[in-house]
């Protein structure tokens, strides 16, 4: 995202609904922890005019929080004043602007939390001090407040972090992987399967998402375009649990999906002016891939291990998969037991991993021009599940250190993709877990600014 992006986001700070379905009426995360902040700062009790000094990770983060907490403190009457000092030079700074306030605030996304801590302090200073600067015994408080972040928190703070830009001759240049995390959408049932690419052909992501009996599409701010109601003949053998497949299909945008509830499956248009999927053909093969095609095994969670690759070729691998992801000409295919197929190449004999999770996935997220390897937790009921992100420069990835981890909110993550949702070249990351109360969610990582 460029700078000059940065209004726009700001201004959806104020207006976007907030992404799960449930809180539609909620406000964002930034206005809320700013209404958090600002209570806490006149509960200190702070005195007019306060001063307010931000750090924290992301400069674009901490301004756009700023210009939302300064207004708040303004409507407070507190007569704010923002400086843009270092928080060691802060107070010395806030006695020169004659402020007799000063929040020293620092602001950081953390575990999923768009998070603010700190101190209220007097910056007063009585006239018989002297050389010597005393402060008053009020204000005085500690400040720790923090609210569920969401995609437009996430995009700010990952203003200012390298792009990997258009690749050219010769290696690219690989960038630290850091990603920060917040609750991107939610659903009411168990998710089935998850997707995301290009429908509109505006050059960005959408997400899809499938339930037993619906397709949900969501935008790059995990509002809902659109949705629709699965149809067709019911399958012979079902499976227990939600389980299918989908695909964005190419040469035009479409979306593939099947849900195992179903005999066939469909392929979809998005209509996003009328906000609907629009039905143009049916699936004898389940869309593993933009062009690679399964089959399920019938009353399983599983696709059986013959599939057609994209040049029409016949690949059997070596044991039934829950998992298969492609990123040209790698694939990966995680299997029930932990364990996983990775290929080179169509044509390669595969590399065999263990300690994988379900939720598995290829993607560049550092810039090279080579996947990492993204996986979940390999255990059942992990207590939190953990993301974590491996390099695939040799041929036993899980045996080295990790380029990152992170921990996961409570559930059970199961899908794991990749996007690009504002169109800068850069890859995000989306995970889809089960919630124990039986609904599921998304939630979106992406990188931060170092």
């Amino acid at each position: 995202m460029s700078r000059s992006l940065l209004p726009l986001v700001l201004a959806l700070a104020f207006v976007l609904p907030a992404p799960a379905e449930s809180d539609e009426g909620a406000p964002p995360a930034s206005a809320r922890l700013a209404l958090a902040v600002a209570d806490a700062i006149r509960g200190a009790p702070a005195e007019a005019p306060v001063a307010l000094c931000l750090s924290g990770g992301s400069a674009e983060l901490r301004r756009a929080f700023g210009t939302l907490l300064a207004a708040r403190l303004s409507a407070m009457n507190l007569g704010p004043v923002v400086l843009d000092v270092p928080p060691e030079r802060a107070e010395a700074a806030a006695r020169e602007q004659g402020t007799r306030s000063l929040a020293r605030l620092t602001l950081d996304v953390e575990g999923g939390e768009l998070v603010a801590r700190g101190d209220v302090l007097g910056t007063w200073v009585n006239f018989w001090s002297g050389r010597t600067p005393t402060r008053p015994p009020k204000p005085a408080a500690a400040v720790a407040e923090g609210v569920e972040a969401d995609a437009a928190v996430l995009a700010l703070a990952a203003v200012g972090t390298p792009s990997s830009g258009t690749p050219g001759p010769g290696p690219q240049q690989r960038r630290p992987v850091r990603l920060l995390g917040a609750v991107f959408a939610r659903l009411e049932t168990p998710l089935g399967a998850l997707a995301a690419g290009d429908l509109d052909g505006d050059g960005r992501d959408e997400v899809a998402a499938l339930t037993e009996h619906e397709v949900v599409v969501f935008g790059a701010d995990g509002r809902v375009l659109a949705r629709r109601e699965l149809e067709g003949t019911p399958a012979a053998a079902t499976t227990r649990e939600a389980f299918g497949a989908l695909a964005v299909l190419t040469g035009p945008p479409r979306l593939a999906a099947w849900s195992t509830r179903y005999a066939r499956g469909e392929v979809l248009v998005l209509d996003k002016a009328k906000g609907t999927l629009r039905p143009s053909g049916t699936l004898d093969a389940a869309p593993l891939g933009t062009a690679e095609r399964g089959a399920f095994v019938p009353g399983q969670t599983v696709f059986a291990p013959e599939l057609r690759l994209a040049d029409g070729r016949t690949l059997t691998v070596p044991a039934p998969f829950g998992t298969a992801s492609f990123a040209s000409p790698r694939m990966l295919f995680v299997h029930a037991d932990g364990t996983a197929s990775l290929y080179a190449r169509p044509a390669s004999a595969p590399a065999k991993a263990s300690g994988l999770g379900a939720g598995s996935a290829l993607g560049d997220l550092d810039g090279d021009g080579m996947p990492e390897l993204l996986t979940t937790s390999p255990q059942l009921q992990p207590t939190p599940d953990v993301l974590r992100v491996f390099s695939l420069t040799s041929d036993a990835p899980l045996a080295h250190e990790p380029l990152w981890q992170g921990a996961l909110p409570p559930g059970r993550a199961l899908y794991v993709v990749t996007a690009d949702l504002d169109g800068d070249k850069r890859r995000e990351v989306l995970v889809g877990s089960w919630k124990p109360d039986g609904t599921s969610e998304l939630f979106l990582l992406r990188q931060g600014a170092p």
